[in-house]
């Protein structure tokens, strides 16, 4: 760049000065022609300004104002220096815009013309530069007619001193602001500062708030202190003014994170002081699911009531129990800070009915209630909220049943022996079978060994079959017992259902069992017609049949 002279350096030094083409100095105006304008820049002579070098938009000059003018040309022989402002002008201007172009400062431009289906001319201070309509950036009108005059505010994207080519974008200017913008917000979000922002959408995983033009997430797990799947629905909304804290804030990645539970303490820490094992607390349900509900004690602190500390009674469905909204009195089991759980129950807020329970069913006591359950191994019979006692399947009848659906149904009104109480596991033991009579005993009084009975066949073993003798007493035929033939199985002569004849050749009272023979009943049979037919023979004959039964084995 040329050296700039100054006209008060100038005037003062002794010596005429000594100027070159090219160089740049500022002049007082000494007398303004028709056609040229005399100028003192401290050479021996005055300079001549050409009216038509003086600079864009400065037609009218007057006497005694200081120019800064370009240096054109240099007569010696007649001692005459020709000088522009016009150029001047321009290498200034044009030295202004390539250090804005090479530092990416931004320029102000006028728009002035329309360049047919391509973009618009715009003056850039007395400089002509082309503004493409692709880079004319949002936020403004496309049309000339509302764009003629308007000022913009814009980047040089090209520029050619030589050729005197510019070319500025409006569009790369607002990117600059906005990464300006960026990094002035990402700078002023330091980690634990409070800020107001607007919410912008809401999410499964969270909520997006705009905090200064860019958006920070607020993850789910930072939206409030207890465990939620996602953010709660309602509570947040588009639009919305919320208070929000900086969890971190990375240029970089253009991540912001944000958190709304950290707004106040955690009310996790030193809950279990708050709730001590064994306290009585009041509190909100919140919600009811499949295994039980969710208690509110406080804000963010929500202890679990499971479907067993609902109630003394069996519960199938908490929302039978509890409603959310309802208030509700609980009692704390168990408090687990680190993991954020309360365990709660509401039975024992409430008075226990296995207190004096002995008392209330003695031993031998005789109870009336309502089958609650059926299960394979017996029935439940509710004696009174709270209270259930166990019917087992062997006490339900004294005849053999294959399920306990056989004699009782859930919903049924049974009348029962107490037979156990255990109070320290919550059990009460009952009997159907023990207000009925022994089917055992009246067999033995019917029945004795050498009765002849008769009866399905109800099982099949390798080692014998079983009869039924009475609806609830039944007698083993051992295989040896089936026939005077050896068999290898029951199956070989006898089939389920079969209806039998047999004998009763043993009975053990204390087992209650009964053995009974097909066999031994055949030879009583056998022996009897045989004593019946030598009763009815001559003498003689009758002796000689003897001596041939004694000679077959059989006398």
């Amino acid at each position: 760049m040329a050296e700039w002279i100054k006209m008060e350096e100038a005037l003062g030094e002794n010596d005429i000065r000594l100027f070159s083409r090219g160089d740049t100095v500022q002049g007082r105006v000494v007398q303004v022609g028709t056609s040229e304008i005399l100028v003192d820049i401290g050479y021996k002579s005055e300079a001549v300004l050409p009216k038509e070098e003086l600079a864009p938009g400065h037609e009218e000059v007057q006497p005694g104002q200081v120019l800064e003018v370009l240096i054109t040309y240099i007569d010696e022989e007649n001692g005459t220096v020709y000088i522009s402002e016009r150029q001047a002008f321009f290498a200034k201007k044009f030295a202004e815009l390539e250090q804005a172009y090479r530092t990416g400062a931004p320029v102000k431009g006028t728009v002035v013309a329309e360049v047919s289906g391509a973009g618009f001319q715009v003056d850039l201070g007395g400089i002509r530069a082309f503004l493409p309509a692709s880079h004319l950036g949002k936020g403004i009108s496309t049309k000339f007619e509302r764009l003629r005059g308007k000022a913009l505010d814009l980047k040089i994207i090209e520029f050619s001193r030589r050729t005197r080519n510019i070319v500025v974008s409006r569009k790369e200017w607002q990117k600059d602001q906005e990464e300006r913008a960026k990094d002035a917000l990402f700078a002023s979000l330091t980690p634990g500062k409070i800020i107001e922002g607007t919410v912008k959408s809401v999410v499964d995983f969270g909520i997006f708030v705009d905090v200064g033009g860019h958006d920070g997430l607020v993850h789910r797990t930072e939206i409030c202190w207890k465990d939620i799947p996602a953010p709660p629905p309602g509570k947040f909304r588009p639009g919305q003014k919320i208070k929000v804290m900086v969890l971190e804030a990375d240029r970089k990645e253009e991540r912001i994170s944000l958190s709304i539970k950290r707004l106040r303490p955690n009310p996790w820490e030193g809950i279990a002081q708050r709730y001590p094992v064994g306290a009585r607390v009041k509190g909100k349900v919140v919600s009811v699911t499949d295994f039980g509900a969710f208690v509110e004690l406080e804000e963010d602190v929500e202890g679990l009531v499971h479907i067993s500390e609902l109630s003394w009674t069996p519960v199938k469905n908490p929302k039978d129990v509890v409603q959310p909204g309802q208030e509700v009195e609980v009692v704390v089991l168990a408090v687990n800070e680190a993991e954020h759980r309360i365990s709660l129950s509401l039975r024992k807020a409430l008075p226990d009915p296995w207190e004096d329970v002995e008392h209330r069913y003695p031993k031998g006591a005789l109870v009336e209630g309502t089958v609650t359950n059926v299960t394979d191994f017996g029935a439940f019979v509710e004696l009174e909220p709270g209270i259930e006692g166990l019917i087992h399947v062997s006490e339900l009848s004294w005849e053999r049943i294959s399920h306990p659906k056989d004699v009782v149904q859930p919903g049924q009104k049974v009348r029962a022996m107490v037979l156990r109480v255990d109070p320290q596991n919550r059990r009460i033991s009952l009997s159907l079978k023990a207000l009925q009579q022994d089917p055992w005993e009246e067999f033995l009084e019917q029945y004795s060994v050498g009765s002849v009975v008769s009866g399905p066949v109800t099982q099949i073993k390798e080692f014998g079959a079983f009869v039924r003798i009475t609806p609830a007493v039944e007698g083993l035929i051992h295989v040896s017992e089936i026939s005077n033939e050896r068999i290898g199985h029951p199956s070989e002569v006898l089939r389920l259902g079969q209806e039998v004849t047999a004998k009763i050749i043993g009975i053990n009272e204390a087992k209650r069992q009964v053995r009974l023979s097909i066999k031994k009943l055949q030879e009583d049979l056998a022996q009897a017609e045989t004593e019946k037919f030598i009763s009815t023979q001559p003498v003689r004959e009758t002796i000689t049949l003897r001596e041939r039964l004694r000679e077959l084995g059989m006398g």
